[in-house]
Formats: structure tokens, sequence, C-alpha cells
């Protein structure tokens, strides 16, 4: 599944888990992956890649303004 605006946050609430996260943290998640890694595909993201989002989503979802402009640009993946 391609990373783009029509990116089905299912697919994504079925990653995360459905019992285990929210519409809203699926809606912050997609949010960060099209920011991120924006026409990819989703299958060939890496662990380090969905990691770092799923951590920049973790974030958001408690602050609701951090950007990856915010984020610290040298921070190891």
């Amino acid at each position: 599944m391609n990373i783009d605006a029509k990116l089905d946050p299912q697919v994504i609430h079925q990653r995360l888990g459905v019992e285990a996260y929210s519409d809203h943290e699926v809606g912050v998640m997609v949010e960060v992956l099209q920011e991120l890694y924006a026409d990819r595909e989703l299958e060939d993201l890496s662990e380090a890649e969905w990691l770092r989002a799923y951590g920049l989503m973790h974030q958001r979802k408690k602050t609701g303004w951090m950007t990856e402009g915010v984020v610290a640009p040298d921070a190891e993946v």
C-alpha cells in the first residue's frame, strides 16, 4: 500500500493493533507516515523507519505540536 493521501487508516489500525490504539492515534500515525515516507510502499518500510514513525506518533498524540522540524534532526534512529 502506497503512503499517500489515500492511505487507508484501517490498514494502519490493523498494524498497530485494533484493540490497543484509538482512531486518534491511528490518524496521527497516518499523518506521520505521510510526512516522513510519502510515496513509499508501507510494506517496504524497515523496522527502524516504522519505529521512528511510531515514536513520533506517540510524541505528537501527547503534545499535538511536535513535527519533524522540532524533533532533534540529528538523533540516531
